[in-house]
């Protein structure tokens, strides 16, 4: 029960100002307009611990291609960090590629946020069939 109630104080802690959002929507307006082909660009926000360079990093990343989330399903089956890493790498359009190369920033950061660029649209499949027939 402790545990929950630090990990939520460090989480109201960790706010984005107005002028990091600003920044945030200028630099997503900039690489739409380098990268005409991506639809959308996620910006992801990973804390600085005490011994990193900087407070915040922030990353631009697009969904991947589909031969990019063929190359992370085949390394997935052996080794999902490894897996992971290959998706950021090959989604990171911008920003701090410390992100994608520090094992810690990659590990303890990216890595968890990055799987909401894969995440799964909702659908459902309508069956037209009846039964018995």
């Amino acid at each position: 029960m402790e545990d929950n109630k630090v990990k939520d104080e460090a989480l109201e802690q960790f706010e984005i100002t107005a002028e990091v959002q600003k920044t945030i929507e200028e630099t997503v307006a900039k690489v739409k307009g380098e990268h005409p082909d991506v639809k959308v660009v996620f910006p992801i926000v990973v804390e600085g611990a005490e011994w990193d360079e900087k407070e915040l990093y922030i990353g631009y990343f697009r969904q991947p291609t589909f031969k990019t989330f063929s190359k992370y399903l085949t390394a997935a089956q052996k080794d999902q960090a490894v897996a992971m890493r290959t998706l950021a790498k090959e989604c990171f359009l911008d920003g701090d590629k410390e992100l994608v190369d520090d094992d810690s920033l990659f590990l303890f950061g990216l890595m968890g946020q990055l799987a909401q660029v894969i995440e799964m649209r909702n659908g459902k499949l309508v069956n037209l069939s009846k039964t018995g027939k």
